[in-house]
């Protein structure tokens, strides 16, 4: 099984083409950095899209969940194609909890299976260190310390610091495709060559 876990809607599309494998996982077409991961998997994601947090923002291209980080640019809708307004995410947020409740107790049932998972981070902008990838294992870790798991870190360039990435984490480069929102689709699959376990059958 294969997991992503960001950046963005990049991560979700090449996913879901490279294992052919379309379940929603909870951080799929969101657009968030590697702390706001770590810390709704450290928290069981229970400050995620809390009443009275969630705002416009971007001049409307979206709502900003204040007590994640985490950025919805699919789940709360304007009706008439304007800006996303406050009002539009006080009537739809009731829905979008529940939608996102249920793919926490997924990534709960998933951590408390037999299944193996590959957690895929894509650094789009090659923010993050290998202390910061250790991290984020280490919170996977310790959230369900039964699951088998490992983790690939996806950057634009190489890593400065590989030699200090944890066991079970390794690394890969897929280079940015101007004007492409879904990513160089030769990239990712060179990338995931050596990754056996995110194959599966093609759509």
């Amino acid at each position: 099984m294969c997991v992503g876990l960001g950046y963005h809607c990049e991560t979700t599309y090449q996913l879901r083409r490279i294992t052919g494998n379309g379940s929603a996982h909870f951080f799929d077409w969101l657009d968030l950095e590697l702390e706001s991961v770590v810390e709704a998997i450290a928290d069981d994601f229970a400050h995620v899209l809390r009443p009275g947090q969630v705002e416009p923002f971007s001049d409307g291209l979206c709502a900003l969940d204040r007590g994640s980080d985490i950025r919805f640019f699919h789940d709360f809708r304007p009706a008439d194609g304007r800006p996303l307004t406050q009002d539009d995410i006080d009537r739809q947020l009731d829905s979008v909890r529940a939608k996102f409740t249920a793919l926490a107790e997924r990534w709960r049932a998933l951590a408390a299976s037999p299944a193996k998972v590959l957690y895929v981070h894509h650094d789009a902008f090659d923010e993050s260190t290998a202390r910061d990838l250790n991290r984020l294992r280490q919170v996977i870790a310790t959230a369900h310390p039964g699951q088998r798991s490992s983790l690939l870190w996806l950057r634009r360039t190489p890593p400065a610091d590989p030699a200090l990435l944890s066991t079970g984490i390794t690394w890969g480069t897929v280079a940015e495709s101007p004007g492409r929102w879904e990513g160089d689709d030769a990239q990712w699959d060179e990338a995931f060559s050596a990754v056996p376990l995110s194959r599966g059958p093609r759509p």
